[in-house]
């Protein structure tokens, strides 16, 4: 898995780094050589958001305040990264793991994908489904079959990818499919 590791102060995830190098992730961050919260400033092609990131974790003390070495979560934020927090002293033997955090955290990002979309689609009855992949969003959404002429399938499809594009300005290829249900009987 490609990850994203912030640290709240330098160094103080290098055990984490350490582990999820050794389970064979590939460790990204965002500070630069100096150690400022941004390697994007000198060259935007240097930011690690320019490519797929499975999710970011940041290392944070509990109780201690944000600060500006956590800016790399705010752009995970923006370019919508699964996100978790953990706390670098409290990892007694092992990390959780990861797998399962990420799979959480990304239902969680999916969801939002969704809550999108079913705004977007409230006039509808709408099912919406949502996966995310490494460069692209997969959208599936059920409609009843009294939308199921080519006008208003193609609508739906419409609306619904721009949904996806106002809620995430990043994402590379939105991908929908639009199928139809049984209308209910009343």
């Amino acid at each position: 898995m490609k990850l994203l590791l912030i640290e709240s102060t330098p160094g103080i995830a290098t055990a984490i780094e350490s582990d999820l190098l050794a389970e064979g992730h590939e460790v990204l961050t965002c500070n630069d050589d100096i150690g400022g919260p941004c390697r994007g400033t000198e060259h935007h092609a240097n930011c690690p958001m320019g490519q797929h990131i499975d999710m970011a974790i940041v290392a944070r003390e509990p109780g201690s305040q944000r600060t500006l070495n956590e800016m790399g979560s705010v752009c995970a934020s923006i370019h919508r990264v699964p996100l978790v927090e953990v706390d670098p002293d409290g990892l007694q033997d092992d990390l959780p793991n990861v797998r399962v955090v990420q799979a959480v955290a990304t239902c969680r990002v999916e969801a939002g994908y969704a809550k999108a979309i079913r705004h977007e689609l409230a006039s509808i009855a709408a099912i919406v489904e949502v996966r995310r992949d490494t460069d692209r969003i997969h959208v599936s959404v059920q409609v009843p079959e009294s939308q199921a002429t080519a006008v208003r399938l193609s609508a739906v499809a419409d609306r619904a990818r721009h949904a996806v594009r106002e809620h995430d300005q990043f994402v590379g290829v939105i991908d929908v499919t639009v199928v139809t249900y049984p209308d209910p009987i009343d």
